[in-house]
């Protein structure tokens, strides 16, 4: 057992920052610290853990296995003490200048996103939200995002993420009303032979359609893949394509009314949004003020 007493606890904010920016003199920028002082740093660091942690590279520096299995438990526990520091901080939304960061998947974020700004412009003028799109490493995306509104596979998430659900809806399958083969009954087989038009997975963050119709050997013909919902409707309505959308999207979207509108033929995939965030943010107070705000933007649009 380490004696914490002996450690010094800067010296893992200067292994973070490394592991960061993936060089000494990046984590000495980054850090407000001489590159000197970051490889004296590093030096104890190598001694206490045992390791050499990083070795040299043509681009700086690179972690060795050792530095990648510590990382992780790393990045948990600076997590936890920063959060602790954090509650002892009053949150007070109306006097506070901050930046939240986001991820919005793109069927939602036409209705969550003016109402949000509706509620920070009356409650926290000074709040800022980022909006990021889901191409972001999974290994990396708690780094970068405070939270996330997503479409939901139904899959275990990982173990320091939490979620909360926002919403459940039926999906359905749009098609132009003279479509060529819009008499024909909605299945499976149906569904994955024509052409699709789809959201790309920046913007949705899920493949949850795909694996579905790979658990039943069937594969989509992907004709057209776009980065904004905004798209599709008149791509449908003037093509063969097709495309899904949750049902919800029929009172916030008045073009879809001039579609046909079949359920999906998948019964195990559910349409829901969730709010995910990262287990060590979880008590901090401004990320659990932000949280219910989005949760009460989702509880008025289902009443």
């Amino acid at each position: 057992m380490v004696n914490l007493r002996r450690f010094d606890l800067n010296l893992l904010v200067i292994f973070r920052a490394i592991m960061n920016r993936g060089s000494i003199a990046g984590a000495a920028e980054e850090i407000g610290l001489s590159p000197s002082a970051v490889s004296h740093a590093l030096a104890r660091l190598r001694v206490m853990l045992n390791d050499e942690l990083f070795f040299r590279t043509a681009d700086g520096v690179s972690p060795t296995d050792r530095a990648r299995d510590l990382n992780a438990d790393i990045e948990r526990g600076l997590g936890f003490i920063s959060t602790a520091i954090s509650l002892q901080h009053e949150f007070v939304p109306a006097q506070t200048e901050r930046v939240f960061t986001i991820q919005v998947a793109d069927y939602v974020s036409g209705f969550l996103l003016p109402r949000l700004a509706e509620r920070l412009q009356i409650e926290a003028p000074g709040v800022s939200i980022d909006i990021l799109p889901f191409s972001i490493s999974h290994e990396s995306v708690w780094d970068r995002v405070d939270m996330q509104v997503r479409l939901t596979p139904g899959r275990l998430q990982p173990e320091m993420v939490r979620s909360r659900r926002l919403l459940a809806d039926e999906i359905v399958v749009l098609m132009r009303r003279d479509h060529p083969r819009a008499c024909e009954p909605m299945t499976a087989e149906l569904y994955a032979d024509l052409p699709h038009v789809k959201l790309s997975q920046s913007a949705t963050g899920t493949t949850v359609i795909d694996d579905a119709l790979a658990a039943r050997g069937l594969k989509r013909h992907m004709a057209m893949t776009v980065a904004s919902w905004f798209e599709i409707p008149d791509i449908v309505a003037n093509s063969d394509l097709i495309a899904i959308a949750p049902r919800r999207l029929f009172s916030l979207d008045p073009r879809l009314n001039n579609l046909r509108a079949a359920p999906l033929p998948l019964e195990e995939v559910v349409f829901s949004f969730d709010l995910c965030w990262d287990l060590r943010t979880e008590r901090e107070p401004g990320q659990k003020w932000l949280r219910q705000v989005i949760s009460d933007v989702f509880k008025e649009m289902r009443a």
